[in-house]
């Protein structure tokens, strides 16, 4: 098993085509948001998730968990730990989410900025913008849309 810190807004790469990101983190939960092609299977204990479908047909996944909660994608299993933080705590450990991983020995598994400094180093198209800036700014414009 594999065990990575990661603060909110931070991604993680299942190969080339899964992306677990840590979207927000409030008290006693963390919400994990999972980007997948149509292939894969999401899971939460038995229970088959039903996704959000992206412009480009990617699957999005939003999952709410508890400290030592987890959840499957496909044969690779996510868990997370974290201690709790409470309103008006600025330590930035409190902010941190330990992920584990524990995935098939052909599973890539990279953090993002890994991510695209080797698709640069391949020669390979890089995203216009890392997904955890994309996603900061969707939340941040449906947040000021509620607002009004």
């Amino acid at each position: 098993m594999l065990i990575l810190t990661r603060r909110i807004g931070e991604t993680i790469y299942l190969g080339d085509d899964i992306c677990v990101t840590v979207y927000d983190k409030l008290r006693y939960h963390v919400s994990m948001g999972v980007i997948a092609p149509a292939t894969v299977n999401v899971q939460y204990g038995d229970t088959q998730l039903r996704p959000a479908i992206l412009p480009g047909g990617e699957r999005f996944y939003l999952i709410s968990l508890l400290t030592m909660d987890g959840f499957r994608i496909g044969d690779t299993q996510i868990s997370v730990s974290f201690n709790p933080s409470y309103l008006g705590t600025g330590n930035p450990l409190k902010r941190q989410v330990r992920v584990g991983i524990d995935a098939p020995a052909c599973v890539s598994i990279l953090r993002e900025e890994l991510y695209l400094r080797q698709l640069t180093q391949a020669g390979k198209r890089v995203p216009p913008m890392p997904f955890a800036t994309w996603l900061r700014q969707a939340n941040q414009s449906v947040s000021s849309r509620a607002a009004a």
